[in-house]
């Protein structure tokens, strides 16, 4: 893993199903001190998104056995996603909004555990809105409080690595109860599910729709065609 900053403790946070129609949004949030990053190394962890859904639930089940401390996961499953993500649009405000609500979340949720000072995000929008989150909540800011640092790629970070890993495992975790739920089986992915999505509506209604996926993505006009 490569370095992004000389913190000797921090928090990495990712997240999983943003592009996925189907399914909930993740969140997560991993601690990581000294004292773990020998053991953490050799558990193989790598951005979650190169690794095999297989391997993503082997390693998860190892960090949660020996870890669970250090994990925080804040999920919308898509009922609530959705009525979420209408709120925010009634403000204004779009997807990126909610992201860094369940950041902040993820991040004041473990920070307070740990007595964590540092945390690395993954960023997908501009550092203001997580700051403003977590001041919302009442976090004390760098230069006297949390210092937050957003990058692109932060997979590289052994943190966000771990992070990624938790939160797809959560994502796919939830898939498999919603197809369990409604008997059929979801795809992952924006590819290649509207066939599922039209077979869905077949069996359960348009209403039930949102209680699978995120209607806001283009793919629901297609999937509510006649």
């Amino acid at each position: 893993m490569n370095a992004i900053h000389n913190w000797n403790a921090w928090i990495g946070t990712d997240e999983a199903g943003k592009g996925d129609y189907f399914g909930p949004l993740v969140v997560a949030a991993f601690y990581v001190n000294a004292d773990i990053l020998d053991n953490l190394s050799n558990l193989g962890i790598t951005d979650g998104k190169t690794l095999s859904n297989r391997r993503i639930r082997s390693i998860a089940e190892l960090m949660y056995s020996d870890y669970e401390r250090h994990i925080v996961v804040v999920e919308k499953m898509p009922i609530e996603y959705n009525s979420l993500y209408d709120t925010l649009r009634k403000r204004g405000q779009n997807l990126n909004h909610l992201l860094a609500s369940l950041h902040a979340e993820a991040i004041h949720t473990l920070a307070n555990r740990v007595d964590a000072r540092h945390a690395l995000v993954d960023k997908f929008a501009k550092d203001i809105l997580i700051k403003q989150q977590l001041a919302e909540r009442g976090v004390a800011l760098a230069p006297l409080g949390m210092e937050i640092k957003q990058v692109t790629k932060a997979e590289r970070d052994i943190a966000v690595a771990a992070a990624s890993i938790i939160a797809r495992d959560a994502f796919l975790t939830g898939m498999d109860t919603l197809s369990e739920k409604y008997e059929i089986s979801l795809p992952r992915g924006a590819y290649q599910v509207v066939e599922a999505g039209k077979e869905f509506v077949k069996m359960h209604g348009t209403k039930a729709l949102g209680e699978v996926a995120k209607l806001h993505f283009n793919l629901t006009d297609a999937v509510c065609a006649s």
